[in-house]
């Protein structure tokens, strides 16, 4: 009897997924222990991605009309006055930590502060000009942000805002 070859392109997909296939994968107890892991990995990353998005969230709410505009991604819905006019994000890495929990987080971020400098004087018409918001200038200082999170039903909420 002779042995019939196949040699359609079937056959080489079907060659090709099975040696495709790492030979650590066919383990079934390993695989399951990496994907609880790996499960646990994405949650934490997941978690990651949101407290950065929301701490960019509350740049840009703050940055467009103050602490009134940030309110609504605090969890008691009332956001901190902050002593700046403007907040701009560092390109760095957030330091982020996640409670073992994971009902609540920290955050540093690095940013520059634009501070409005005083206008000096006590004429009528400086006093006037610094009650309707005038400043003598803008100075731009680095600081870092940090921020308290805490996790609710329908996802992360800023507990608190500082800067240091």
């Amino acid at each position: 009897m002779t042995a019939q070859i196949d040699t359609t392109r079937r056959a080489f997909l079907k060659a090709g997924a099975l040696a495709a296939v790492p030979a650590a994968g066919l383990g079934l107890p390993a695989a399951a222990l990496a994907s609880d892991d790996s499960k646990a990995a994405l949650a934490r990353m997941a978690d990651e991605r949101a407290l950065e998005g929301l701490a960019r969230d509350f740049v840009r709410a703050f940055n467009r009309g103050g602490a009134g505009a940030a309110a609504p991604l605090f969890a008691d819905g009332r956001a901190p006055m902050l002593p700046v006019a403007k907040l701009a994000l560092a390109d760095e890495e957030p330091q982020l930590a996640i409670s073992g929990d994971g009902d609540a987080a920290t955050a540093s971020l690095a940013c520059t502060v634009e501070e409005a400098l005083a206008l000096e004087g006590e004429e009528t018409l400086v006093r006037m000009a610094r009650l309707q918001g005038n400043a003598a200038g803008m100075q731009a200082t680095p600081k870092t942000l940090r921020a308290s999170f805490v996790r609710h039903a329908d996802g992360w909420r800023i507990a608190s805002v500082d800067l240091a």
